[in-house]
C-alpha cells in the first residue's frame, strides 16, 4: 500500500510541474486523479487533508495563461457541444439562487464547477495522436485498477452490497461511473489490432463485466447489456472481432450465476411480482415527472429534487425527509429545470451524432485508435445513459471525460482520413 501511494504521489507531482509548461499533461493527471481515486484505493493510508485535483486543474490552468494552448480554432461539433454544456452550467448557477436545499446544492455546486472547467478545457487541449492515446490509456488503466481491487475485495471477504462506498458513492453510482469507460476499452478490444493490447484490454473488460454482477446493480447490468449490443452493431465485423464476442458471451455467461440473473429478471416483474425497489423507482419517476411540471423553469435548485420528493411520492416513505430520485433525466431536470436538461442532454448527443455520421460514411481508418474511440463512444454514450436512468450519476467525472474523448476523436478522425486520400492521391500521381 505504502508503495502505491508513493508512486501516486509522485505522478501526481510530476503532472502538476508539468502542467505549467505542458498543460495537456495536468488535464492527463485530472484524468487519472478522478477516475483512479487514490482516497479509496489507498484509503488506509491516504492523506485526504490536500485537495489534489484542484492542484492539477489549477496547473493545468497556469499552464494554458503561459502557453496560450487554448489558441486552436474546434471543430463545429466541438463548439456545439461545449456551447451546450456551458449554457447548462449558466442554468444551474442561475437556478442556486432558488434552491430548497442550500446545503445540497452547495455540495453539487462545489463539483460541479470543476468538471464543467476541466473537462471543457480538455477538447482543446488533446489535439493530436499521441495525446489522444495517453488519454484513452488514462481512462482504461485507471479504472481497470477499481474493477481489480472491487473483485479483489470480492474474492477475499466478500461485498456486502448494502454496505459497499466507493469515494461516498453507493454501489449503484459506482458501477454507473464504470459503464462509460466500459466503452472506451470495448472500442480498443475490438478495434486494436496488437495481440497484447488485446489480450490486456480483454483481461480488462471481464473484470467490468464480472464487477457489474458481484455488486448487482440492475440499472448498471441493463446499461452493459445495451453497451455490448450498440458495440456488436457499430464495431468492425472481422473475424477477429466476432470470435471475441463469442468468447465474450460464453465467459459472461460462466460469470452470471443464479443469483444474478435472479436479481436483474426482477426488474421485469410485474404486479405482486414486482419488488419493494424496483416498484419504489417507479414512484420516484412519477414524483420526479410532477416536480418538474411544477418548476419546468429553474427546477427546486441543483441536487435538491430528493428534498421535495416526499411531497410527490404515491406512497408510504415512513417518515423520510428526503428521498433520491435514482435517475439522472429527473435528478436534473428537477434540480436545474427542463432548459437545462435539454442542454444536458445535447452536451452529450451532439457529439454522439457526429461519431455516427464518421460511422455512417466510414470515416474512421480501420483498425486506428480514431476508429476505436469512435466505437467506445458511440456505444459508451447510450450505455450510461440507459445505466443511469436506474442511478445518477451527474457528480462522476467519466462520463464527461467521455464526452470530452469524442470530441477530440472527431476532427482526428477526419484529419486521418483526409490524409490517406492525400497520401493515396500522391500515389496515383506518381
Amino acid at each position: 500500500m505504502t508503495n502505491g501511494i508513493i508512486a501516486i504521489l509522485i505522478l501526481w507531482a510530476y503532472a502538476c510541474v508539468r502542467a505549467l509548461l505542458n498543460p495537456w499533461v495536468g488535464f492527463i493527471g485530472y484524468t487519472v486523479f478522478v477516475v483512479l481515486c487514490p482516497s479509496w484505493n489507498w484509503r488506509w493510508g491516504w492523506n485526504d487533508s490536500i485537495d489534489y485535483q484542484k492542484f492539477l486543474a489549477g496547473g493545468t490552468v497556469i499552464g494554458i495563461l503561459f502557453t496560450g494552448a487554448l489558441s486552436r480554432s474546434l471543430n463545429a461539433t466541438s463548439k456545439a457541444t461545449l456551447a451546450c454544456f456551458t449554457i447548462f452550467f449558466f442554468l444551474v448557477w442561475l437556478s442556486t439562487f432558488y434552491t430548497v436545499s442550500l446545503y445540497r446544492t452547495s455540495l453539487f455546486w462545489d463539483i460541479i464547477w470543476k468538471i464543467w472547467l476541466m473537462t471543457s478545457l480538455g477538447v482543446w487541449l488533446i489535439d493530436n495522436k499521441k495525446k489522444l492515446v495517453f488519454f484513452v490509456w488514462a481512462l482504461i488503466l485507471s479504472q481497470a485498477w477499481n474493477a481489480f481491487n472491487v473483485n479483489q475485495l470480492y474474492y477475499q471477504y466478500g461485498i456486502r452490497i448494502n454496505s459497499f462506498e466507493w469515494n461516498n458513492l453507493d454501489s449503484n453510482t459506482y458501477s454507473v461511473s464504470t459503464v462509460t469507460v466500459m466503452g472506451v476499452v470495448f472500442g480498443v478490444l475490438m478495434v486494436i489490432q496488437d495481440w497484447r493490447l488485446r489480450l490486456l484490454t480483454g483481461l480488462i473488460f471481464v473484470l467490468q463485466m464480472h464487477q457489474l454482477m458481484i455488486l448487482q446493480s440492475r440499472g448498471t447490468m441493463s446499461g452493459g447489456l445495451c453497451l455490448v449490443a450498440l458495440g456488436i452493431f457499430f464495431m468492425p465485423k472481422t473475424r477477429a472481432s466476432i470470435q471475441m464476442t463469442l468468447i465474450a458471451a460464453v465467459i459472461g455467461v460462466m460469470l452470471a450465476g443464479p443469483s444474478v440473473v435472479k436479481e436483474f429478471s426482477s426488474s421485469f416483474e410485474s404486479g405482486e411480482n414486482l419488488d419493494s425497489s424496483a416498484d419504489s423507482r417507479y414512484k420516484l419517476w412519477k414524483a420526479g415527472a410532477k416536480i418538474m411540471s411544477e418548476y419546468p423553469l429553474l427546477g427546486v435548485g441543483p441536487w435538491a429534487g430528493q428534498c421535495v420528493v416526499p411531497l410527490y411520492y404515491e406512497g408510504d416513505l415512513q417518515g423520510v425527509s428526503e428521498k433520491a430520485l435514482h435517475n439522472l433525466f429527473f435528478e436534473i431536470g428537477t434540480g436545474s429545470g427542463i432548459p437545462a436538461l435539454i442542454a444536458y442532454l445535447l452536451y452529450f448527443f451532439i457529439p454522439w451524432f457526429g461519431h455516427f455520421k464518421l460511422w455512417l460514411f466510414g470515416i474512421p481508418r480501420s483498425g486506428t485508435w480514431e476508429q476505436a474511440v469512435n466505437l467506445g463512444f458511440l456505444c459508451g454514450v447510450p450505455g450510461y445513459w440507459v445505466a443511469s436512468m436506474f442511478s445518477s450519476g451527474a457528480l462522476i467525472e467519466p462520463p464527461y471525460l467521455l464526452v470530452t474523448l469524442g470530441c477530440v476523436g472527431l476532427p482526428l478522425a477526419i484529419k486521418s482520413r483526409a490524409e490517406e486520400n492525400d497520401s493515396v492521391c500522391e500515389d496515383l500521381e506518381n
